[in-house]
C-alpha cells in the first residue's frame, strides 16, 4: 500500500507504518499534520476539533478539494475514526453546504465523502441561497455568509445532530447553520476537522 500523499510504499523501513498499515498516509506525512484535539464552547454549543489549520493541512485539503483528489477522502479522519464513532453514536452527521457549482465541478461533496469513513447516518439538510464564494473575501464579507445558509425544503431535521465542516475561519457559516436550527427541538454538537491559529488566539485558548 502506497501513501496517498507522497506515494511511498508504506512499511519500507518504518515500524509504525507496519503497525498502521491501513492508514492512507505514511508515518512521515501523518507527522506533518498538527493534531490539537480539544473541546470548547461556540455560541453555547460544544465544538470539537482535531487539527491545526496550518500549511501542511492546507496543502492536503487543497489537494482534496481543489484538485478533486477524491482518494484522499479517508485521510483526515482516519486517526479519530473510532473516537468519533463512539463519542457521537446515535448522532446524524449534517454537513455544511458547498456551492452547487463546486460540487458539479468536483464531482462529489467533499464533506459527505470525508465523513463516509464513519458508520454514522448522514443527512444533507442545508444549501446555499446563492453561490457565494468565501475565497479572497474580507472578514466583513465572509460574515455575511451566515445569511446565505438555509434549510432545504421539506427536509427532516434529526433529533441529535453532529454539525460538521472541514475548517472554521470566521464562524459565519456555522452560525448560519445554527440559525436555521434554532426553532427545532434537537441536540446539536459541532465538529470541525481543523481550526486556524488566529481563530484560536482570538478566543485566547491556543496552547491550553
Amino acid at each position: 500500500m502506497r501513501c496517498l500523499m507522497c506515494g511511498m510504499e508504506k512499511g519500507e523501513g518504518d515500524f509504525v507504518d507496519i503497525l498502521e498499515n491501513d492508514d492512507p498516509l505514511c508515518h512521515t506525512c501523518r507527522s506533518h499534520l498538527t493534531k490539537i484535539k480539544f473541546r470548547m464552547q461556540f455560541h453555547g454549543y460544544k465544538l470539537y476539533t482535531s487539527y491545526l489549520y496550518d500549511d501542511a493541512f492546507a496543502k492536503l485539503l487543497v489537494q482534496y478539494k481543489e484538485c478533486f483528489d477524491e482518494a484522499l477522502k479517508s485521510v483526515f479522519l482516519y486517526p479519530f475514526r473510532w473516537w468519533l464513532t463512539l463519542r457521537f453514536f446515535g448522532y446524524t452527521v449534517c454537513y455544511l453546504p458547498s456551492s452547487k457549482e463546486k460540487i458539479a465541478k468536483r464531482g462529489f461533496h467533499h464533506l459527505e465523502k470525508m465523513f463516509s469513513l464513519l458508520p454514522l447516518r448522514q443527512l444533507d439538510i442545508f444549501e446555499k441561497a446563492s453561490d457565494f464564494d468565501q475565497k479572497n473575501r474580507s472578514v466583513e464579507e465572509r460574515m455575511k455568509m451566515s445569511d446565505n445558509i438555509v434549510l432545504k425544503k421539506n427536509c427532516v431535521v434529526p433529533k441529535k445532530i453532529l454539525l460538521v465542516d472541514d475548517t472554521i475561519t470566521t464562524g459565519a457559516s456555522m452560525l448560519g447553520a445554527l440559525r436555521c436550527l434554532k426553532d427545532y427541538d434537537c441536540k446539536i454538537v459541532i465538529y470541525v476537522v481543523s481550526v486556524n491559529r488566529l481563530w484560536l488566539k482570538k478566543r485566547k485558548i491556543f496552547g491550553k
